[in-house]
């Protein structure tokens, strides 16, 4: 997945309709944000200030062992040594 015009990162979306990236060193966390929104907008077809939160998605920031491939849940907080794992759940529209 790209996130920005010279950086790659991990990522995708599912079947479900979420997008996940991963940011190994946890630090990155406004341009995981903005290119998970970016994302989501693409995917509602909507402009970024569009989104209204709850409603259009709903996010996570879970701690995140990229060699293991494990979470350990809900982040602490920046300090915990973990990468993190951005997760927004896309809520598909009723209107078509």
């Amino acid at each position: 997945m790209t996130i920005s015009d010279t950086e790659q990162g991990l990522g995708g979306t599912c079947s479900c309709g979420a997008v996940y990236l991963v940011d190994q060193t946890g630090k990155n966390v406004g341009l995981m944000m903005a290119q998970a929104l970016n994302t989501v907008s693409d995917i509602l077809k909507k402009d970024v200030a569009e989104l209204i939160p709850d409603e259009d998605y709903r996010d996570a920031i879970l701690s995140y062992d990229w060699r293991t491939h494990r979470s350990a849940g809900v982040s602490a907080g920046y300090r915990d040594g973990y990468g993190r794992l951005y997760i927004y759940r896309v809520r598909k529209s009723l209107k078509g």
